[in-house]
Parts: structure tokens; C-alpha cells; sequence
């Protein structure tokens, strides 16, 4: 292992060791690189700076980079509140995170460096151990054991105070050593009325059990104070002579100190155990509570029912108001949007703060180091998402009784971090909503430019072919001849008159400006009507017609439906060869209320894949019954047109295999409805 003394300038890198492996241990392999360069972090101030420059090392050197942090079971909340904003920063960078558990630091760093294979590994700079001049430091641990890795030391800038952790002398004075003192009167009673049937080793236990009782109540130092408190008081009035520190046998000795020495081990482990309880019931609760307040983001839908359920959220949590700010068109300034409860308002001074926040997007105000006025009590947080502010959030924290702690500070930030991510979640789910309604539009217009350009033009040019040929070589031509061009003529005019109604259907639909005017009718009268609309296009196919005489009358648009069966017999008689069949066939389903009417032809037939596809506008597949034979507006016109009288349309295989069943649903009337219109 290569290292490299501390400075306190940026960090130097030292001669590098063999590297021995590639990307993931893989030559040419397609999984991600492993990281190259990793960087210790321990909770304290120097963090900031060893990020940092484990980023500018990375960068200048092209590999990839990794945080990790040795979980002892000590961290207290000002730690842990320190060590999330350190992997926050990293992640920002580019980085990975990663926490481990372990009581030896540099035992875990060397074993996980040497499982991942770490070129080169970052610490912080040694500091002076003070009275402590036997405990090595991180530095000095890891170069005593051997390693793979270049070892560089980061030394931390000067102006940074050295990291402490927020004194509780008001806890401690007040819990801690009344616990340990009671916990001792405690043993000392249930010891003196035992020491007639137990022995001086046996009594010892009571005092140990104290000194649990103590560790579990109130921590370590109650423990290791209650250990010094039984020892005397164990050593006062039990060992010979009594009420008296001196002892004159030596088993009593030994009795006492092995007694201390145990009554230390087990308040150490005891009161490890109890922070670690603490710690993980803390950690439980507030797992439980993001997981609570993701589930409800991830419920809402847009952004200002994310944004109501945030702020909402918030302000249950810390019982304090919450304002959401944000700037909206045609106002230069920031806008109150939603708060909680209704009605707060920001002061002249939250206002400007929260203009601040938006320009630097950093938090201002109460609890911050900018805009920190004293005599304002909001903290002002922006909601930043890819150098993109999505908002403001207000705290009102000047109203709460008492100050937050590292944990609450921990809360806030993990609320606000996935409120920015929800809210940037709806902005790109609208953004791909509008993006894809506008390539959605662009493809209609493409494809009904494409339409109108080949269906129009198609009749156009046969009706010009003929009006010209009937001028220009009238003298030559036979009355049969001009009878052909003539109707040849007519038939190109209906079918050009058919595409432009599609259109206008079609447009008329999507505006939603088509009227329904009910008309009482038989499907015997719609029929006909269509089938004369058809005419001469339906010449080379043979029309069969089956449904029972009594069938219910329709109570639908007239105009509306014949226009639909038009479109769907005229497609059966295209995709028909010359003297195949179409059928009409109709039934009454009295059980849902419904009439069916199926149309069959005997063309290719539709793929099972698009039999659902064919009734989306300008869908022309290049077989079947949607080909280039027609714009791809007729089925889509017959599903709106059934669709506005409640019916619906589908596409079948055809009987015996071959061709295709359009099956059509009408809804009938109940006769009340009927008498209600007549009226």
C-alpha cells in the first residue's frame, strides 16, 4: 500500500499499485466498471472536503468513485444528519453510497477494498489524539495492515471548526446520574437484606445488576458511573472492615476488582446495545413514515395534487404552517399557492427571502446561514430538480415550542427531496403527454394529407378523364359509350361525395359538435337507403339479406346509422372478389337488450393482431380489409357514430374460416323512453 502524508492543500495522488483487475473483473465485459477510487467518510465536518476532492480525483483520472460509511452502532442524530447530507453531495457528483456494519473501521475498509478491488482509497486527515496519545489513528491503522490500494490523505480546510456534536449537559445532569444513583440505593438495599445467606462474590451480582438497569435506562455513562458508585458502596459496606474503603483479605479483593472490571464490560455492551435500539426504533419510525408519505405522493396524479399532499404531509408532521410558492404567468413575482392551514400569509422579510432562495437556489431564513434574521421564523426551501426550480417550500418554524432536532432536520430534507421528485415526475408525465399528443396530431394530419391526396384525387381524376372524354370525342363515341362515362362518372362523384361526408363525419366527431336527433326507423329502411346510396358499386357482389320480420324498431339517428352500414357494406363489397357474397344478417338479443346486425364478406380477411386496430383513424395495413383500398376513416367513423348512440362495433373471422363479420350493436329502447320522446 502506497500513501501519501497529509497537506493541506488539494490531495495528491501517490505512485499507483498494480492494478488487477478490469470493469467488473470482466476484459470486454458489458457490466457496469467497478469503482476505482473510494472515499472513507465518518460523520464529521472533513467530509465535505474528502467528497470533493475524491470528485476532482475522479474526474481528472476517468474512473468511477464510491462512498462508504463503517456503521458502528455509535452515530448519534447530528451524525447521522451529516452523514445523509455526505451521500446526498455524492450523489450530486456522480457518485455511489454504500453503509456497512462493523466495529473496526479499518478492518471493514481493508476488507471491502480488497472485495472490489479499490485502486486507491481517501481519508481524512490525521488528527491530534490529545490526552488519547495511544489510539492510532484511521490513517495509521490502515498503513500498519497491508493493501492493494494507494492510500491518500485528505486534510480538511482550516476555516472549518472541527465537527462536535450538540451538547445535552441538561440531560446528562438531570437523568443520567440520577439513574446511576438510584440504581446503586437500589442494589445496596436488596444486597444488605441478602448478605446473611449469600456470599461476598454472590452480593456482587446485585450491584452488576444495577449497573444493566442503569446502562438500559439511561445510556453508557449512566452505567459506567453506576459501576464506580457499586464498587465503593460494594467495597464500604460489605468487605471486611466494614464501612471501610481498606480490605485486609485478599479474596475480597479479588472479588472487588473482577467486579469493576465485569460491571465496565457489561455497562459498555449494554449501553451499545440500548443506542443501537434507540437508533433502530428511531430509524423504524421514520422508515415507516417516508414509506407513508411515498405511497401518498405516488397516488397523486398531478402536480397540484402532489403538491396539496406534501405540504399537507408537512405540516402534520411538525405542526407548524407550510406555504408552497411558485411564480405564475404574468406575475414577475412569487405566488402563494396552497398552504396549510388556509389562509397564511409570509411577512415582507419571508417574501424576499423566498425570492433569494429562487435566484441562488439555496434555503434561506430561520435555521439557515443566509437571510437568518432574527426576527423572522420562516425557513424557505427550494425545490430543485436538474438545475430546474419547481418551487418553494415555507416552514413557519418560529411557532413550534420547541427547536428540531438532527432528526427532524433529517425528516424535513427527505420530505422536501421526494416532494421536488414527485412534483418533476407529473411536469415530465405532462411534458410526454403533451409531446405525445402533438406527434399524435402531426401523424393525423400526415396521414389526412396522404388521404386526401390519393382517395380525393383518385375519383377527381376519373370524373376529369370522363367529362373530357365525353366533350372532346363525343361525335365518335356510342350512346353506350356515353352511358358508361356518364355513369362511370356518377359513380366516381358518389364515391368522392363519400370520403368528403367521412371527413366532415369524422371532424364533426372529434369536436364533439355531432347532434343526436332520434327518430323512430326500421332496419329494413336503413338497409335500403344505404344500399341505393351504394348503387353501381355494389354490381359485382351478390347482397343476401336475413333477419326476422318482427324485428324492433330503432330509435336512433337515421342519417347517422345508414351512413355507418354504408361505410361498412361499401368496405365488404371492396375486399370481396367480383361475384363473391356479402351478407346482412340481424337478430334481436333480447337479453341484453340489443339488435345485432353482422356483416360478412368473403375478402382476405383482418390479422387477429389489428381486428381492433382497424377502427383507429387511417389505420391502412397493407393486407386485408384495411388496405391501401381505402383513407382508414370508415370503421373509425362507424365506432363514434354507434359509440354517440351507446352501441358499440367489432371486428370477427368470418363464417367457415374465410373473410370478415363486422358486428354491430344498437341499444333498443325501453318503451318508456319511447313514450318520453313522443312527448
Amino acid at each position: 500500500m502506497n500513501a501519501k502524508p497529509p497537506s493541506d492543500s488539494s490531495p495528491t495522488l501517490a505512485p499507483a499499485a498494480t492494478d488487477k483487475t478490469d470493469s467488473a473483473g470482466l476484459v470486454g465485459g458489458t457490466r457496469a466498471p467497478r469503482p476505482r477510487l473510494l472515499v472513507a467518510l465518518s460523520g464529521g465536518s472533513e467530509d465535505a472536503a474528502l467528497v470533493r476532492a475524491a470528485h476532482r480525483l475522479a474526474e481528472r483520472e476517468g474512473v468511477s468513485w464510491r462512498a462508504i460509511h463503517v456503521d458502528k452502532g455509535s452515530d448519534d442524530a447530528q451524525r447521522r444528519l451529516v452523514l445523509e447530507k455526505d451521500f446526498a453531495m455524492v450523489a450530486r457528483l456522480g457518485g455511489d453510497t454504500v453503509s456497512i456494519q462493523g466495529q473496526d473501521r479499518a478492518t471493514e475498509l481493508l476488507h471491502y477494498a480488497d472485495e472490489h478491488r479499490i485502486a486507491t482509497l481517501l481519508v481524512g486527515r490525521p488528527r491530534s489524539s490529545g490526552w488519547r496519545f495511544w489510539r492510532r489513528t484511521l490513517a495509521e491503522q490502515l498503513m500498519r495492515q497491508r493493501g492493494t490500494f494507494d492510500l491518500v490523505v485528505v486534510a480538511e480546510a482550516r476555516k472549518r471548526p472541527r465537527f462536535r456534536p450538540r451538547p445535552t449537559w441538561q440531560a446528562v445532569r438531570l437523568q443520567e446520574p440520577l439513574v446511576a444513583i438510584a440504581s446503586t440505593l437500589g442494589a445496596l438495599g436488596i444486597a444488605w437484606g441478602l448478605q446473611a445467606w449469600l456470599e461476598l462474590a454472590n452480593l456482587s451480582l446485585v450491584f452488576l445488576a444495577a449497573v444493566l438497569v442503569s446502562a438500559a435506562l439511561a445510556g453508557t455513562r449512566a452505567a459506567m458511573l453506576c459501576a464506580v458508585l457499586g464498587f465503593l458502596t460494594f467495597n464500604y459496606f460489605f468487605t471486611r472492615p466494614h464501612f471501610s474503603l481498606a480490605m485486609v483479605e485478599r479474596e475480597q479483593l479479588l472479588t472487588v476488582i473482577f467486579f469493576l472490571l465485569v460491571a465496565v464490560v457489561v455497562g459498555q455492551l449494554a449501553g451499545s446495545g440500548r443506542r443501537r435500539l434507540i437508533a433502530l426504533r428511531s430509524s423504524r419510525e421514520q422508515t415507516q413514515r417516508l414509506l407513508a408519505y411515498s405511497r401518498a405522493l405516488s397516488v397523486a396524479t398531478d402536480w397540484d395534487q402532489v403538491r396539496d399532499t406534501g405540504i399537507a404531509s408537512l405540516e402534520r408532521w411538525l405542526g407548524a404552517p407550510v406555504a408552497f410558492l411558485n411564480r405564475e404567468e404574468g406575475n414577475p413575482g412569487l405566488v402563494i399557492q396552497y398552504t396549510e392551514p388556509p389562509g397564511i400569509t409570509l411577512d415582507a422579510a419571508a417574501l424576499t427571502a423566498a425570492s433569494w432562495s429562487w435566484q441562488h437556489r439555496q434555503p434561506s431564513g430561520l435555521g439557515t446561514a443566509n437571510l437568518a434574521d432574527a426576527d423572522q421564523g420562516w425557513r424557505l426551501l427550494p425545490l430543485v430538480e436538474q438545475d430546474r426550480v419547481l418551487g418553494i417550500v415555507g416552514l413557519e418554524l418560529g411557532r413550534r415550542a420547541t427547536p428540531l432536532g438532527p432528526d427532524q432536520e433529517a425528516m424535513i430534507e427527505a420530505q422536501v427531496s421526494q416532494l421536488t421528485m414527485a412534483l418533476e415526475r407529473t411536469r415530465l408525465v405532462s411534458e410526454l403527454s403533451t409531446a405525445r399528443l402533438s406527434e399524435e396530431n402531426e401523424r393525423l394530419r400526415s396521414a389526412l394529407l396522404s388521404s386526401v391526396s390519393h382517395d380525393l384525387r383518385t375519383p377527381l381524376a376519373s370524373i376529369i378523364g370522363s367529362a373530357s372524354s365525353l366533350r372532346d370525342l363525343s361525335p365518335q363515341l356510342s350512346a353506350m359509350d356515353k352511358d358508361e362515362l356518364l355513369d362511370s362518372i356518377l359513380s366516381e362523384s358518389e364515391r368522392l361525395n363519400r370520403y368528403i361526408q367521412n371527413l366532415l363525419d369524422m371532424t364533426r366527431l372529434g369536436h364533439g359538435s355531432l347532434k343526436i336527433e332520434r327518430d323512430w326507423i326500421s332496419l329494413d329502411d336503413l338497409v335500403a337507403a344505404a344500399l341505393r346510396r351504394l348503387g353501381p358499386s355494389l354490381d359485382s357482389v351478390d347482397i343476401e339479406r336475413d333477419w326476422p320480420d318482427d324485428l324492433p324498431l330503432l330509435f336512433v339517428h337515421p342519417a347517422l346509422i345508414e351512413q355507418a352500414l354504408v361505410n361498412v357494406i361499401d368496405n365488404a363489397a371492396r375486399f370481396s372478389p367480383a361475384g363473391g357474397r356479402v351478407g346482412i344478417q340481424a337478430r334481436h338479443d333480447s337479453a341484453g337488450g340489443q339488435l345485432e346486425i353482422c356483416v360478412t364478406d368473403q375478402g382476405p380477411g383482418i390479422a387477429p393482431e389489428q381486428r381492433e386496430a382497424v377502427f383507429d383513424m387511417f389505420v391502412t395495413d397493407s393486407e386485408g380489409d384495411r388496405s391501401r383500398h381505402g383513407s382508414g376513416l370508415g370503421l373509425a367513423i362507424c365506432r363514434g357514430m354507434l359509440g354517440a348512440h351507446g352501441g358499440s362495433i367489432v371486428a370477427q373471422l368470418g363464417p367457415r374460416g374465410t373473410g370478415t363479420t363486422i358486428i354491430m350493436h344498437l341499444p333498443l329502447p325501453a318503451a318508456d323512453d319511447g313514450r318520453r320522446s313522443d312527448e
